[in-house]
């Protein structure tokens, strides 16, 4: 993850919020294959705090690098919410900024927290909140081998939705009904299936809403599936602002 560029964009994107939310404290969530304590991470939090003024945690979910391939995103989820309820730094607001993966349990928390500090502003970077069609390439050694053979054959089974993460938003736009019954996380996220109407008032109340899309994760943008099954992306003609967060997902 090109943790440098992020950080470039980042701050530009930042200077268009209105100086207030400078101070308002942030939360990062890493990538896969990624931990809180590694230098890129540490780098980034850091120096984004140093800019801003504003105090950066990056809050960290299991042993991290592991956890991050292998924790299902519910229980995720779930250990995220409990660690930002016990931070009285947040009791006030927050901002989320999620890299890559981390966009899911930042997503998460926004939806799912009950009870949770206020979450004011959303920074993405490079987010699959419209799913991926395949899983994060992890190498060439066997295992990954095993692991893509694995997805393409059961990647909605019970036992791979509980033991791979990425298969949690994991989206076959040719086997969309077995997404729609074997997906455990971003069919609810995306509020497909059941419409609940909390999670619509949650997401369109934060303040700023922020979506960067890098060449390499091409489905950061929230996207649309027509009657042909082709995926195709529907907010490059909209306006980055939060009028617009009702349709970014499927409420």
């Amino acid at each position: 993850m090109a943790l440098k560029s992020f950080l470039i964009i980042f701050i530009i994107i930042l200077a268009l919020i209105p100086r207030t939310a400078h101070s308002i404290p942030f939360v990062v969530f890493h990538g896969i294959s990624d931990r809180c304590g590694n230098g890129g991470v540490k780098r980034f939090t850091t120096l984004l705090s140093n800019w801003s003024g504003s105090r950066g945690y990056c809050i960290e979910i299991g042993n991290g690098a592991w956890d991050s391939w292998t924790m299902p995103f519910p229980k995720q989820t779930a250990i995220a919410c409990d660690k930002v309820k016990k931070m009285s730094e947040l009791r006030e607001g927050y901002n989320i900024i999620g890299l890559s993966q981390g966009n899911m349990i930042g997503r998460g928390i926004l939806e799912f927290c009950e009870g949770g500090p206020p979450v004011r502003n959303f920074i993405s970077l490079a987010g699959p909140h419209a799913g991926i069609a395949s899983i994060p390439f992890c190498g060439s050694a066997l295992v990954c081998i095993l692991v893509d053979f694995l997805i393409q054959l059961a990647v909605y089974s019970n036992y791979v939705q509980e033991h791979l993460a990425p298969a949690n938003y994991i989206k076959i736009p040719t086997d969309i009904n077995e997404y729609n019954k074997g997906c455990r996380f971003l069919p609810k996220l995306n509020n497909e299936l059941h419409r609940n109407s909390a999670y619509k008032e949650r997401f369109a109340s934060l303040q700023g809403l922020v979506l960067i899309m890098v060449s390499c994760e091409v489905l950061t943008f929230f996207s649309l599936l027509d009657r042909k099954n082709v995926i195709f992306p529907d907010l490059r003609k909209k306006k980055k602002n939060l009028k617009n967060a009702k349709d970014f997902i499927s409420f």
